[in-house]
């Protein structure tokens, strides 16, 4: 009987174990290079999110602002603090403020605590026209911002060092040096005054309902001419002797009260 090819046997075994070694999932391409399950995860992430829209800003109002509720909370304990050093001379200026004293009383002396007191509330008054005239200036829809707050208040500083620099040289060359201390005392009492009358029309313009801004405002109006008025009122009262001196009143409230009033209000539009 004849037997089997050998070859031809060991052909189909070699055969046999090729398929099998193609079937074996080890010769199969490595499952690293094939696509990453958390990379894939990862990139579908970003997708989503790309898909997404950009967020509108929250409006920067003033009463939303963390730094114009701390100014104003700043404010008042300045104005706590100056009448809790000194009040007296507060309420002596408010009574005796259509007189004119031509020689201090022996009884009254202006103590340190006084001064204190009488230069707080200056740089109060100081603070609040900055504040009131920063917010009034600030277009509708623009940020309000702690920096520019912070220019206009340096501007209105200066401006009131250079109000006392031009009073003091104009008074030591034409004045006598009892008239010129009753000129500086009534015109800063005055600024005190405005200050405080206008510190809770400020705390009104910010933290109340928008229709009421409009009254407030004409109100903050009328007590800036009435204390424009008193001013005319005391210079008149310190400095009128003859008809002829109405001129250089007129020209000092021109010169040195007006023009600059719209100086600094064009500085501070340059600035918002």
């Amino acid at each position: 009987m004849p037997l089997n090819d050998s070859i031809h046997i060991l052909s189909d075994s070699a055969l046999f174990a090729d398929s099998l070694l193609k079937a074996d999932s080890l010769q199969r391409v490595d499952s690293i290079m094939r696509a990453d399950s958390i990379a894939l995860a990862d990139s579908l992430r970003i997708v989503k999110l790309t898909r997404g829209f950009e967020g509108i800003p929250h409006p920067s109002f003033p009463e939303s602002e963390s730094w114009v509720f701390g100014t104003i909370l700043f404010l008042f304990l300045m104005m706590v603090v100056s009448f809790l050093r000194s009040s007296g001379w507060f309420y002596e200026s408010v009574r005796t403020f259509f007189q004119i004293k031509d020689r201090s009383s022996i009884f009254s002396k202006t103590t340190i605590n006084d001064f204190q007191s009488r230069f707080i509330l200056i740089l109060f008054s100081i603070g609040v026209l900055s504040l009131y005239s920063y917010i009034l200036l600030v277009p509708a829809g623009k940020p309000v911002e702690i920096l520019q707050y912070v220019f206009v208040l340096g501007i209105f500083l200066l401006f009131y060092v250079f109000k006392f620099a031009s009073i003091e040289v104009l008074g030591y060359v034409f004045l006598e040096k009892q008239t010129l201390k009753i000129a500086i005392e009534g015109y800063f009492n005055l600024l005190i005054y405005l200050g405080m009358l206008l510190f809770p029309l400020l705390i009104f313009q910010i933290y109340f309902p928008f229709w009421l801004n409009d009254y407030t405002v004409y109100i903050s109006l009328i007590v800036c001419v009435l204390v424009a008025f008193l001013l005319i009122f005391k210079l008149f009262q310190i400095f009128f002797q003859k008809a002829v001196t109405s001129f250089y009143l007129l020209l000092y409230l021109c010169t040195l009260e007006i023009l600059p009033v719209f100086l600094l209000y064009s500085i501070i539009r340059t600035i918002i």
